[in-house]
């Protein structure tokens, strides 16, 4: 029932894109390199995690700022993350980025990237790299590099335009991409398995866009508001798109008594964490922690659910990236692009 629909929005966004693809819709180029991190679907495919790696890899060599809309914020205009913000101010995920990195780079949001690229150089002249989060269709700047990323569980040629599906714009899109990267695949991934969705997604961009394949790697639960050792029995609170790799592996690891379960990027209120601490308190054992995601945590520090939260031994998650392999090639090829910009801007 809903295919008509899809049709037409389908009809929609092709003509979008070949009005900017002829020049009659114009993009905006500018100077400094900016690599946009994106998808052709709605919903959580592991863009953060994609960009505190790209973070990682180039924060020595460059001046970084990154730049999101900052879904759900509080706020409206263009803000530069300074210690006074918090995920109401500035979103979940730049807030995020801005507590594990402020002293690397600069973490913006704005919601009309085409002015608030400007808005940042004026402010920070420095800046040698801008990263660009969740704007594969922004069609009015025009990127140095794109990356698409593309989530193992929900593959991008297997799915539909929206409503019938979850895709943005026809999966003719990812042509568009300099490089794919399927995320939150199974770390044993078998050669032909990856050879195989390779050869699919070339059939939509081409044969020689390079795709890499990375996994989800659970880093060591830290305690959030003093040192402390997690303990073995945990209550789960997630506020994500898809947590279920997560509860597995603490499932695996862990004796998980309750899993909170929220939507993604659910802001938490005064009820929520009265429950969740209601809970702790009915069982009463000395071995027991509440274990959040870093994107949830980020939505509690800095507010005052601070203070209901302080009492007790909270924990949080970190994870990244890992490739299955040629992580290094992929290292490469990314800094080669930056060079060949820089060195062009040089002249």
């Amino acid at each position: 029932m809903l295919l008509p629909f899809s049709w037409l929005f389908g009809l929609i966004t092709s003509t979008r894109n070949k009005l900017y693809e002829s020049g009659i819709f114009k993009s905006i180029t500018f100077d400094l390199p900016i690599i946009t991190i994106g998808n052709l679907t709605v919903g959580g495919t592991g863009k953060t995690p994609m960009i505190e790696y790209l973070i990682r890899l180039l924060k020595n060599k460059y001046r970084l700022s990154t730049l999101s809309r900052g879904y759900k914020r509080k706020s409206r205009g263009n803000i530069i993350a300074s210690n006074q913000d918090n995920a109401l101010t500035i979103g979940d995920e730049p807030f995020q980025l801005y507590l594990k990195f402020k002293n690397d780079i600069y973490v913006s949001v704005g919601e009309d990237r085409a002015y608030a690229i400007p808005h940042i150089i004026h402010n920070h002249d420095d800046i040698k790299v801008l990263l660009l989060d969740d704007a594969f269709q922004h069609r009015q700047i025009s990127p140095s590099y794109q990356i698409l990323i593309s989530d193992y569980n929900r593959l991008f040629f297997k799915d539909f335009l929206l409503p019938t599906g979850y895709l943005r714009e026809s999966r003719k899109g990812a042509k568009r991409a300099n490089v794919i990267i399927v995320t939150k695949c199974p770390q044993n991934i078998s050669s032909e398995e990856r050879l195989k969705i390779t050869n699919k997604i070339h059939i939509y961009s081409g044969k020689n866009i390079p795709v890499y394949f990375t996994y989800i790697h659970y880093d060591p639960l830290k305690a959030i508001w003093s040192e402390g050792q997690v303990k073995n029995k945990m209550i789960l609170i997630t506020g994500i798109a898809n947590p279920d790799s997560l509860v597995y592996f603490l499932q695996s690891n862990f004796t998980v008594l309750k899993h909170f379960k929220f939507a993604d990027h659910h802001y938490f209120t005064s009820g929520d964490i009265k429950k969740i601490t209601n809970f702790y308190d009915e069982i009463n054992d000395p071995d027991l922690s509440l274990v959040f995601t870093e994107k949830d945590i980020v939505r509690i520090v800095n507010t005052p659910l601070e203070n209901k939260l302080k009492d007790y031994p909270v924990f949080y998650i970190p994870i990244t990236y890992k490739f299955v392999e040629k992580g290094m090639e992929f290292d490469n090829i990314i800094i080669d692009s930056i060079e060949k910009i820089l060195s062009v801007n040089r002249k």
